[in-house]
């Protein structure tokens, strides 16, 4: 008899999905206000939020770890963490991660110069004869990750990028409005050129990790929330716009 209530308990267990199963998984979180940063050592802010509550209605918990974008990559290549949150999405990117939308809106790129820069840029083309200066790692548009310039010059974050565009080491910066454009706007001149496309924003489970196996689970519960209009309340909550939808 005992054998047999062992037998109907494993049987039992091999039809539960995956999800069914409690776990705890490990996210990167940065500092990126309203839609993620650090109050003290807790990550908050829009997405967070978001994918906690999703993750919560799976029956997982999330460990949140501080650790920049360049960080985050490498570990997931390793699959040395499981969530990956607010990110674009290229080709290189796609051979390492598993890719849940949860909006897109209308981005623009902005090309601010250098104090004593003579000209104007008025396309790529003009782009490509100048030195430009860019932030290692960040994704800015599918145009700008194909331009060959006459040099691109990378640092590591906006104030040393600030920093190169003031002292002259480079002609032009590009920056948007979710990489502070606002703080080039300040202090230097707009060139004509502006770069607008539609940018799907992603939250990615890495194809090592062992969130793997929630993937379609996720997925479907993200895309419940993005139809059923939840997802604008966690935007709403942060006095932000909520992004817009497109079903695939």
């Amino acid at each position: 008899m005992k054998q047999y209530l062992q037998v109907c308990v494993y049987v039992l267990i091999g039809f539960l999905p995956a999800y069914s199963f409690a776990d705890t998984f490990s996210a990167h979180c940065r500092n990126y206000p309203p839609d993620l940063f650090f109050d003290g050592n807790k990550c908050v802010g829009i997405i967070p939020e978001l994918v906690t509550d999703i993750f919560s209605d799976l029956g997982h918990d999330i460990i949140w770890l501080n650790a920049p974008w360049s960080r985050s990559y490498r570990e997931a290549e390793k699959g040395n963490v499981d969530l990956m949150i607010r990110h674009s999405m290229i080709p290189e990117r796609r051979s390492v991660l598993l890719p849940i939308t949860y909006g897109y809106d209308i981005r623009s790129l902005s090309f601010y110069k250098s104090p004593n820069f003579k000209g104007d840029i008025k396309s790529y083309e003009d782009l490509e004869k100048v030195n430009v200066g860019a932030i290692r790692g960040a994704y800015y548009s599918p145009r700008f990750s194909n331009i060959v310039p006459v040099t691109l010059t990378l640092v590591g974050e906006t104030k040393q990028l600030l920093e190169m565009l003031e002292r002259e080491r480079i002609d032009i910066a590009v920056t948007s409005v979710s990489q502070s454009a606002a703080l080039f706007a300040a202090r230097f001149e707009k060139a004509t050129f502006v770069d607008s496309f539609i940018n799907h924003f992603y939250i990615s489970i890495p194809k090592k990790s062992k969130a793997v196996g929630i993937y379609d689970a996720v997925s479907e519960r993200m895309l419940e929330y993005r139809k059923s209009g939840k997802i604008n309340q966690y935007f709403e909550r942060y006095g932000a716009k909520p992004p817009q939808q497109i079903y695939e």
